[in-house]
């Protein structure tokens, strides 16, 4: 397989709605505070960037999408948007963990000369949150599965993480206003969600794991089975 100089992703997953679009290592995006208003938006700005960037659609070699975990209207909005269009264009698509864009965009703009441990969070709602654990070293990522617990189980998970780690954590997230109590876990906290930008980044660096339509279809990672629990089941995780 040859090597993919451009790609095209889409980002929807939380309160942002971003696009970008990368061509020859020339990057091109777009990165809005939405909420609720993406499916108006996104096609949008796929025009723009591809308006800006004097891309053709037919040139695009690949295509990305902010797998989630998020919310859960977001997720499926990235994944149908470049659902439709690898099956206009009959392009790969690559499908990238949000979470781990966050890290991506941190670490593209800070550099490190040691090994860096990191968390990424984001507010699940119903007293959760998304956690993902990993550390980033010689601009290479080692993560840990993405894993959807109470805070507390966040705050105890971070702080053995941190135990086994020679140079601290970094906290990466949106938890900052409704989990206060997990930023004091970190030796610095930085508010952030996740981008396009770095979706297509991570997708060109893993495109040798990307998919035709035929091997997979473009599908959400929503990490929560039911949409509303209990009154009870929530007291049940908020013990945990």
């Amino acid at each position: 397989m040859s090597e993919f100089t451009t790609v095209l992703a889409v980002e929807t997953s939380t309160k942002a709605c971003s696009v970008a679009l990368i061509n020859q290592g020339k990057e091109f995006s777009r990165h809005e505070i939405l909420p609720q208003k993406h499916a108006h938006r996104v096609l949008e700005m796929v025009d723009e960037v591809l308006q800006e960037s004097t891309v053709a659609k037919a040139d695009i070699d690949l295509l990305a999408y902010g797998e989630g975990p998020g919310a859960f209207t977001g997720i499926r909005i990235a994944s149908g948007v470049i659902q439709g269009l690898a099956l206009g264009l009959n392009k790969p698509v690559s499908a990238i963990s949000s979470l781990s864009a966050m890290a991506e965009d941190y670490f593209s703009n800070n550099s490190f000369d040691n090994e860096q441990a990191f968390a990424c969070l984001l507010d699940a709602r119903m007293s959760e949150v998304y956690l993902l654990l990993g550390s980033f070293d010689n601009n290479e990522f080692k993560l840990e599965p993405v894993a959807m617990v109470s805070p507390a189980k966040a705050e105890q998970l971070i702080r053995e993480f941190s135990q086994a780690s020679k140079h601290g954590v970094i906290g990466i997230g949106d938890i900052e206003k409704e989990y206060s109590q997990l930023t004091a876990c970190f030796d610095s906290y930085i508010s952030s969600l996740p981008k396009a930008l770095s979706i297509a980044r991570l997708a060109l660096k893993q495109q040798a794991f990307s998919k035709n339509l035929e091997q997979m279809i473009p599908e959400p990672v929503y990490l929560r089975n039911q949409v509303a629990d209990t009154i009870e089941q929530r007291k049940q995780k908020q013990q945990a």
